[in-house]
């Protein structure tokens, strides 16, 4: 009953807890699990840390709230010293600039910094789209770097390349490699190495 695993900034709350010292691990059971680390909460229904490494997997289904981030997946591993947590399968980010879709995503919880990869959708609030199978986004430049199969949809324009730098707040995009664009405004189609 009111369980509480403590270790550094990282408070993992549940009904019951099983330790193995010789493993240095810690298996959480209750209703819904709750992980606290600063302004990162995470609930989960199967928790398991390691006290020693200070990294935690969940299972079937979490959901990370972060300021104003919510982040959704079916399982997952949280680094408390790192500050990050992976996201794999059917995952899904979203905050007030942009929601995103996808096979994985490793979320740095003290920067808002976001990697992710295979099959990434992102929809941005001002009607922009990015499909991206490798990329990361820098939440201070507010930048979407792709470094695979990248695709950027505007109101007026198409883009496809292998590497895209998106600067969203300024709208400016550098592409780079096997680059095709649809500019309708301009009635141009351009492509280019």
């Amino acid at each position: 009953g009111n369980v509480l695993i403590n270790k550094n900034t990282t408070y993992i709350y549940g009904d019951r807890a099983d330790y193995n010292g010789e493993i240095n691990e810690a298996r959480v059971y209750s209703e819904i699990i709750k992980v606290v680390d600063g302004d990162a909460t995470l609930y989960t229904y199967r928790f398991r840390f390691n006290t020693k490494d200070n990294v935690g997997e969940f299972s079937q289904g979490g959901v990370l709230t972060n300021r104003d981030n919510v982040l959704e997946s079916v399982r997952g591993y949280y680094y408390a010293d790192t500050k990050e947590l992976a996201a794999v399968d059917q995952v899904e980010m979203r905050n007030e600039e942009y929601e995103l879709k996808g096979d994985s995503v490793v979320y740095n919880m003290a920067t808002d910094n976001a990697f992710f990869f295979d099959r990434t959708n992102i929809w941005s609030h001002d009607g922009n789209y990015l499909y991206a199978d490798r990329g990361e986004y820098r939440k201070a430049d507010t930048l979407y770097v792709v470094t695979r199969n990248g695709y950027v949809l505007t109101r007026e324009q198409e883009m496809w390349s292998d590497s895209i730098d998106f600067y969203r707040a300024d709208n400016h995009v550098i592409l780079r490699r096997d680059v095709q664009i649809d500019d309708a405004p301009h009635k141009v189609l351009a492509f280019a190495d």
